[in-house]
């Protein structure tokens, strides 16, 4: 039986205005902070994100004793790459979405009145372990941040390795084998290596029939990709969908994309999947452009970004994009998207994309699980109830952002919905907004959509056996 998606409406001042996936600076100004919405009241006074009741607020709670270096105020660390020399910027909506939350819920009290102070876990894409050093003495949790090579944060060194310095995160998505199946964290939009839903690629072939019979998989050289190509061909296999010769590229990019166009262009087939970051994308859906190839480059959520339009829009014009977010062009229809805009304002020159969505999930989740430890526990924050409150929630959509999710169980999500490029601007594709596939809440949710992945060959879940969730 399909699951009906409901998300509650709050009272809300909302604006009525269709945003894309850029900067804040088209963002109505709501009061000279933004409080007035930012934490709206639902009809008994609560104060509100979406439908979510605000996990923010006054106390005094403070940190379990040697679960970090500060017991009156809660260091959280942010994984991100942003200062990479080989692309400058990525991820970069990560980083901005936690000092705009950060900033909003301490505004609020913080969480049962331990203020928030964020530590900069920026690996650089190469310089993971660095990060990882810091971390391991500077924080209590990792938190709505993200690595692109997550399985960098095992080290096997006690001053670096994730495990042995008895770190916990509930970070905005895991890309790894070695991390989406690791212990010691909660994600709130899981990604277990060894399931994956079908909803997006059989929307796909339902819309473009002849050009899905044959897809291949561009992906870039690097171990953090492997999970995610293996859980491609389970969805296209389930699709009944023909793979050609995967084309591989060099994580760094490539200074001439037009040989792996060729190898796209030879393999025959009419459908590209791309595994990698959107600026290569764009470059690479150039080549293709030029080279006359008529087929559909489709994309993970992260290339919900306006850098895809960097090498201009008729690069991309068609590109399919899945998402279980609602879209930012839907900004006016969804009222926890459109507080996300408001609370982004306190960030400077933020980024807003879709990742920067999976951060503000993260973050609410933790908030959620952090204020509920201090309920229980007499004001006292400790990490292993951190994650087992975080995985005792069976249900989520971060207030009303995404596609509801069963972050305890680690199970893949078995909505969500498809975007295209036209005329350089995102819009849905499917399904139709209450259309026979809207399965409530914009979102489609096919029965029996969730399929095992052909996990033979690649790494393991990094798991301690000694940690206790």
């Amino acid at each position: 039986m399909k699951r009906t998606l409901v998300v509650a409406l709050c009272t809300l001042s909302l604006v009525a205005a269709a945003c894309g996936a850029s900067g804040t600076d088209e963002a109505e100004e709501n009061g000279e902070n933004g409080t007035e919405t930012t934490a709206a009241p639902n009809g008994d006074g609560e104060a509100m994100f979406g439908d979510l009741e605000l996990p923010c607020g006054e106390g005094d709670a403070s940190v379990a004793e040697g679960e970090g270096p500060s017991t009156d105020t809660l260091l959280l660390g942010v994984a991100n790459d942003r200062t990479a020399d080989i692309r400058p910027g990525l991820n970069k909506e990560l980083w901005d979405t936690s000092v705009a939350f950060a900033d909003w819920c301490n505004e609020q009290g913080g969480i049962q009145g331990l203020e928030i102070e964020l530590v900069d876990l920026d690996g650089a894409l190469l310089n993971v372990e660095a990060a990882m050093t810091e971390a391991c003495d500077g924080v209590f949790a990792m938190v709505g941040g993200a690595y692109a090579q997550d399985q960098f944060i095992f080290s096997g060194n006690p001053g670096s390795d994730f495990h042995r310095c008895g770190l916990i995160a509930i970070p905005a998505f895991a890309v790894s084998v070695e991390f989406s199946g690791a212990n010691g964290k909660v994600e709130p939009i899981p990604n277990p290596a060894d399931r994956v839903a079908t909803q997006w690629i059989v929307d796909l072939v339902e819309q473009f029939p002849d050009e899905a019979e044959s897809m291949v998989v561009v992906r870039g050289e690097s171990p953090s990709f492997d999970s995610v190509e293996a859980q491609f061909r389970a969805a296209a296999e389930a699709a009944g969908v023909e793979l050609a010769p995967t084309v591989s590229y060099p994580i760094i990019g490539a200074d001439d994309w037009g040989p792996f166009a060729d190898l796209v262009i030879d393999g025959g087939a009419e459908v590209a999947y791309w595994i990698g970051e959107p600026t290569n994308a764009a470059q690479m859906n150039q080549q293709l452009v030029q080279k006359n190839w008529g087929g559909i480059m489709l994309h993970q959520t992260n290339a919900y970004d306006e850098v895809l339009f960097d090498s201009g829009p008729a690069a991309v014009e068609g590109a399919v994009v899945r998402t279980g977010f609602h879209p930012f062009e839907e900004r006016d229809e969804w009222p926890a998207l459109d507080q996300y805009y408001q609370v982004m304002e306190r960030a400077p020159d933020a980024k807003i994309a879709a990742l920067g969505l999976q951060s503000m999930s993260s973050w609410l989740l933790f908030a959620v699980a952090a204020d509920e430890c201090a309920t229980l526990n007499d004001g006292v924050i400790d990490r292993t109830c951190v994650l087992e409150q975080a995985a005792a929630v069976e249900e989520w959509t971060a207030g009303g952002l995404h596609i509801p999710t069963d972050p305890g169980s680690g199970e893949a999500p078995e909505c969500g919905m498809l975007l295209v490029v036209r005329d350089g601007e995102f819009e849905r594709l499917t399904p139709e907004l209450g259309g026979d596939q809207d399965d409530g809440a914009g979102f489609h949710c096919p029965e029996d959509s969730v399929v095992d992945t052909d996990t033979s060959g690649l790494a393991d879940g990094n798991v301690d056996p000694d940690r206790p969730i």
